[in-house]
């Protein structure tokens, strides 16, 4: 039972580092089952399974002080099986010279999704619909044959839509980082799996992580405006995320929203921009002891989880083009309030700052999709971090991608990709007075997946 309970916190983990999967059907049609009384009832989904080689630097050890000797801890190493940090940690030993080399057979970008939408057209101009997807792996967590999958009721919610916009209710998608994960569906990992989040279970992140902000999933309420000459409003209230135990009170919904404007060019061309926004505020407790009376005096200490991002997507006859940029105080490297070694300082609760960048380009043609990215995410040093000689605090986490997709049928798509990661970090101080850097650790991995996916 208590290795069940951790495979569903595992599960809950990686459920908010996979693909959208309401980016996942646009590409594709749902299909009909039965239609009765002005009801219609559809399902969509995709299963794959890809071959994936590994090579490379394995976590990188700590670089040796020979000054003071001292060790230091290298941010992510004491990740938990199964849940993404920073840095790329195996799940397997390393040779000698610390290098990792694997075989794997891993589920994609996305894994196995089956989803089920119910409607009925209220009126003319009015439609309600719910929807309600499941998502699974193909391999198990930690290479352990026994470990059962267990799937994920990843999305559940319904959707009025009229004259009026769009109202949707239930557990959906979030607004910030929802461009820059776009893009990387659309033209970069379709069909691919670009970088493993772990190596102990899947699915793969594609780009996120390394430029990519991935907005997670969350119980709320959104609505979008209707379009108006291309440009919406969007705007959500979601259930709030706590960063226990340093950030327990989060009393207040959080607000998440965007600003789009999407535009045709010609009968081949499409032109979308977009900024997005979310804020968080946090609160603790804060114990002291007064120096006089030695009495211990509590008070409210109060912080917050804000973020920007903004993107465009330009598609011009075959060519695609996607360019996407985030920056925000405690929401992470990959997905929008990831709670990793990275976010905050258990030290002194302060929480870090996060930027990343995020380039894709694409050619379609037929058949054929070609496909090339690069990113990189990076984590701002705090003052506390540059006066610690415990930590070796995370830099950067550096992407580049290629691809190349081929659709053997309608439904059926081949593909081979490249991902090269890349993490640096700053390097931990030589001692409590020496603040002099020590040359900062890094990772190199290479990964070359492929594939196939079936999709309806």
């Amino acid at each position: 039972m208590k290795n069940l309970k951790q495979l569903k916190r595992t599960f809950a983990c990686l459920g908010l580092i996979l693909a959208a999967s309401t980016l996942g059907r646009s590409a594709r049609a749902e299909v009909v089952l039965v239609e009765k009384d002005g009801w219609r009832f559809s399902f969509d989904g995709r299963v794959n399974a890809f071959l994936s080689v590994g090579v490379g630097d394995d976590f990188p050890l700590p670089t040796p002080n020979a000054a003071t000797m001292m060790d230091h801890t290298v941010m992510g190493s004491n990740k938990a099986p199964g849940v993404p940090d920073v840095g790329w940690r195996s799940s397997e030993e390393a040779d000698t010279n610390n290098k990792y080399f694997a075989m794997r057979v891993r589920s994609g970008m996305f894994g196995n999704i089956l989803g089920f939408g119910i409607s009925k057209n209220l009126s003319d101009a009015v439609r309600i619909k719910g929807y309600l997807s499941i998502w699974s792996t193909i391999e198990t967590l930690g290479r352990d044959k026994w470990a059962p999958v267990i799937p994920e009721a990843r999305e559940g919610y319904f959707d009025l839509t009229g004259p009026f916009g769009t109202v949707k209710v239930g557990r959906t998608f979030g607004w910030f980082g929802r461009l820059s994960t776009e893009i990387d569906y659309l033209y970069g990992h379709t069909y691919g799996v670009g970088l493993p989040c772990t190596d102990e279970l899947g699915p793969s992140c594609g780009h996120i992580g390394t430029g990519v902000a991935f907005p997670g999933y969350s119980a709320g309420v959104a609505y979008s405006t209707p379009s108006v000459g291309g440009l919406q409003v969007h705007a959500g209230l979601y259930d709030p995320i706590v960063y226990a135990p340093e950030w327990k009170r989060a009393p207040l919904l959080r607000p998440e929203g965007a600003i789009t404007f999407e535009s045709g060019l010609g009968g081949a061309g499409l032109l979308k921009l977009g900024v997005e926004g979310l804020y968080q505020p946090l609160a603790r407790v804060n114990e002291t002891t007064d120096p006089v009376t030695m009495a211990k005096v509590r008070t409210d200490e109060k912080t917050s989880v804000w973020g920007v991002a903004g993107g465009a997507r330009l598609e011009v006859g075959p060519l695609r083009v996607g360019a996407a940029a985030f920056r925000g105080r405690g929401i992470g490297m990959q997905y929008a309030l990831q709670r990793t070694s990275a976010t905050l300082n258990t030290d002194t609760n302060e929480l870090r700052t996060f930027t990343g960048v995020y380039g894709q380009a694409a050619l379609i043609m037929g058949k054929v999709h070609l496909a090339a990215g690069g990113g990189v995410a990076a984590a701002d040093q705090l003052t506390s971090d540059r006066i610690n000689p415990t930590v070796s605090v995370i830099h950067q986490q550096i992407g580049v991608s290629a691809a190349l997709y081929y659709h053997v049928a309608d439904s059926v798509v081949v593909g081979l990709d490249y991902f090269r990661f890349m993490a640096r970090w700053y390097g931990a101080p030589t001692s409590a007075t020496d603040f002099t850097l020590l040359k900062g650790e890094k990772q190199d991995l290479n990964f070359i997946n492929a594939g196939v996916t079936y999709y309806w």
